[in-house]
């Protein structure tokens, strides 16, 4: 077994999509799949369910992935306390986060701020956004990374946990297009008509925002929901593939967008602006968290409480 087998495991989980893993750990796919294969033979378990998409974590995958965190951490700490090197868990910056957010803003937010403040040590949790705030409430990551909108939901008191806007994104409504470039899939009509409808899993963040655009439209059509999963990225992967239109993060699909593989399916009625918060405990008071909520400080007001 080898150490590289945990981190592409890890990677793999934080993605739940073997292309993006496979890309951020610098292989090709079918090298990243055999890797993955390999640990699976080693344990003598499957840890990847791949007959959803996106994968799951079967329920081994599930338990192992907090023993693989453990032991790549301890391996790692090994290795630099040998060397001469402090890698304390103190040393690290964690936060809790939307899969979107991780991979279409984190980025490039984290390098303009390493531009500043230097290299920084950080840990990424990937989660649905109730568990996102139970990572922050419990003391589980320093920072939550994720949307809000005045029509949303109250996530955390203001007071106990201070808030930052550090981005503006914009949902928009995007479908796969016909030979003529328009929408396969386009909101607009006479009113009633069904369209092939990729939704959101039942009370998520975005989906209150999706009700309040059909109801504010004058003509607005039947959506009919096709395909139904909380993660944004297999929304956009159906969306890519022609099977129906959906909302997603303009960020999130600026590339295919511009390469014409996604348009939008709707004008600028059918969009809506949120903001892009880093909330923290009034609490912490960890050093390298200190000095990166002091930066954003300096760039942006606090969220009133």
């Amino acid at each position: 077994m080898e150490i590289a087998w945990l981190e592409d495991f890890l990677a793999l989980s934080a993605t739940l999509n073997f292309s993006r893993a496979a890309e951020m750990r610098n292989l090709t796919q079918p090298t990243f799949s055999r890797r993955i294969r390999n640990l699976e033979g080693w344990l003598g378990v499957a840890l990847i369910d791949r007959s959803t998409f996106p994968a799951t974590l079967t329920p081994e995958g599930k338990s192992f992935r907090k023993t693989a965190e453990e032991m790549v951490q301890m391996i790692y700490r090994e290795r630099d306390h040998y060397q001469g090197v402090s890698r304390s868990r103190s040393a690290f910056v964690s936060f809790a986060t939307l899969h979107t957010i991780a991979i279409s803003f984190y980025p490039d937010w984290i390098r303009e701020i390493e531009t500043t403040l230097g290299p920084m040590r950080a840990r990424m949790v990937c989660a649905p956004l109730h568990d996102c705030v139970d990572a922050l409430s419990s003391g589980g990551c320093d920072f939550m990374l994720c949307y809000f909108h005045p029509s949303g939901p109250l996530l955390l008191n203001g007071a106990d946990y201070p808030s930052l806007k550090v981005a503006q994104e914009r949902l928009v409504p995007v479908s796969a297009p016909d030979r003529n470039g328009k929408p396969l899939h386009a909101l607009k009509g006479p009113g009633g008509h069904r369209v092939a409808y990729l939704d959101y899993a039942p009370h998520t963040f975005i989906i209150k925002l999706i009700n309040k655009l059909v109801a504010n439209q004058p003509r607005a059509p039947v959506l009919d929901p096709v395909y139904e999963n909380g993660l944004a990225v297999a929304l956009k992967a159906m969306a890519l593939k022609g099977l129906g239109m959906t909302w997603l993060p303009e960020t999130s699909v600026a590339a295919e967008l511009a390469e014409g593989q996604l348009v939008y399916a709707g004008g600028p009625s059918w969009t809506t602006m949120m903001e892009l918060r880093i909330y923290r405990s009034a609490k912490s008071g960890k050093r390298e968290a200190e000095r990166l909520w002091n930066l954003l400080e300096t760039q942006a007001r606090p969220v009133p409480a």
